[in-house]
């Protein structure tokens, strides 16, 4: 276990509190506030932030029975929410296996998502298995899709609709796990959530879980579309210079994430169809867009499941299959090496 990583970051030795029913000995009145790491009996560890850590310490230790140690250090009231989210993001890229749930990229353990896609059929799907296949388009909310039908016309108004479609089909299909099955529970897309804009126009736009993923802007000169992915699979296949063989190919690396995403993610921006389908169908990039989005969804349902927009998911997905052809893609994607 890395317990090293937490000397790096201050913490002192481990007490042992098995069985302990307080830890008010052991830190004095009016140093209780900061940050703390629990230990359980299996190794594994949950760090967190306490104004009083004794009284935090009775709550995890209700449910917690496998509770065993405890390491504290001292932290500033307003510093608590900033150094706690660098202490998990530190721990997780460590190797430290972590029970917490917020500031995590990866959350373990049995989830919802696995009701719906079968835990095989997430490893065979991050593995790049071309042969699998989804449900037919089964969001027959007939209220919705009235409701979402002048939004879908003013739509296809647009000076680049169709590319945008072709796009988000794209996208849809070669980085969201089932898109057909897992629709409008696990992922939504929204049209012109904002209205048309007198300078640039928000298409449309992917969240999954609490996070947007992918959306797309439409300038008078053609196309911006902006997509959150994972970093891990960029290194791990491009190597340490990842960011400057984007920068190189013309992409914008922002380096902005979401709380729900965790630490590994970045946001890259690409202009123009040909510039951002080429990014979404290429074998890295594509794992690194699958493989965010695969942990957002097993983090959770999507919290905005009435903003879905029904038509622009169909009209996507049947842009999709006819423009394969001439754009030389497979359907399905290169996700290969996406596992969580």
């Amino acid at each position: 276990m890395p317990d090293h990583l937490l000397q790096e970051l201050g913490f002192p030795d481990w007490q042992d509190v098995s069985g302990k029913a307080s830890i008010a000995g052991l830190y004095p009145a009016g140093q209780r506030c900061g940050l703390y790491v629990l230990g359980f009996a299996d190794g594994e560890r949950y760090a967190g932030q306490a104004v009083d850590v004794t009284k935090r310490y009775l709550q995890h230790r209700k449910t917690y029975a496998d509770l065993t140690g405890i390491t504290f250090k001292a932290v500033p009231r307003d510093d608590l929410d900033a150094q706690e989210q660098r202490c998990i993001h530190s721990l997780e890229a460590g190797g430290m296996l972590l029970r917490n749930f917020t500031h995590m990229s990866v959350v373990r353990g049995g989830r919802p998502f696995d009701e719906v896609v079968t835990s095989q059929e997430q490893q065979t799907w991050a593995q790049g298995e071309a042969e699998l296949q989804d449900d037919p388009p089964h969001v027959h909310d007939e209220s919705l899709r009235r409701r979402q039908r002048r939004k879908f016309d003013q739509f296809m108004t647009l000076p680049h609709a169709h590319d945008a479609l072709v796009l988000l089909g794209l996208y849809l299909q070669a980085t969201v796990p089932f898109p057909r099955r897992t629709e409008q529970a696990f992922w939504t897309v929204t049209c012109l959530p904002y209205g048309p804009g007198r300078e640039a126009t928000l298409y449309c736009r992917v969240n999954l879980n609490m996070q947007e993923t992918f959306s797309i802007y439409g300038h008078q000169s053609g196309l911006e579309v902006s997509i959150h992915l994972a970093v891990s699979p960029l290194a791990e296949h491009l190597g340490s210079d990842w960011q400057a063989q984007l920068e190189e190919g013309e992409y914008e690396v922002t380096g902005h994430r979401y709380q729900p995403g965790g630490h590994d993610q970045t946001e890259v921006r690409a202009f123009g169809k040909d510039h951002a389908a080429f990014l979404i169908s290429a074998g890295p990039t594509t794992r690194a867009m699958a493989l965010l989005n695969l942990r957002l969804m097993r983090r959770g349902a999507t919290y905005w499941p009435g903003s879905h927009h029904p038509q622009l998911a169909d009209a996507a997905m049947e842009a999709l299959e006819l423009a394969l052809p001439s754009m030389g893609l497979e359907q399905g994607g290169n996700h290969e090496g996406a596992s969580p």
